[in-house]
């Protein structure tokens, strides 16, 4: 399994806007590529700065997935969120595992999904 860690600063005030773009227009297509096993999203929500974890089956498809048209597009659309973001770093996963990875965890601490199901609710 492949990692890449990516950073971004969210402009002063405009950390919801940035989340709810990543989640609305970034996260659906990210998590539609082949390979795409999961991802992490953090947030610092006074400072804006947050970090995206991506995990992926090959180096291949994290590859792929960095030169997709898709990734270019949303780089461009969303570039005052990347400035002064470090390049993307790729990695190796070498343990991945522990009891928040479990079905019930991943609805607990996975903020988009509950905000999701209680505006549906």
């Amino acid at each position: 399994m492949f990692a890449r860690v990516t950073y971004v600063q969210a402009p002063e005030g405009k950390v919801e806007e940035g989340l709810n773009k990543w989640r609305q227009h970034v996260l659906p297509v990210t998590m539609a590529r082949e390979g795409f096993t999961g991802t992490i999203s953090m947030i610092d929500r006074n400072t804006g700065k947050a970090l995206s974890l991506t995990l992926w089956d090959l180096e291949e498809d994290l590859v792929a997935s960095t030169e997709a048209e898709y990734h270019m597009q949303a780089v461009q659309r969303f570039s005052e969120f990347f400035e002064g973001a470090h390049e993307p770093e790729n990695f190796e996963v070498y343990f991945f595992g522990g009891p928040i990875f479990e079905d019930e965890a991943v609805e607990k601490y996975s903020k988009p999904v509950l905000e999701e199901q209680q505006s549906a609710g």
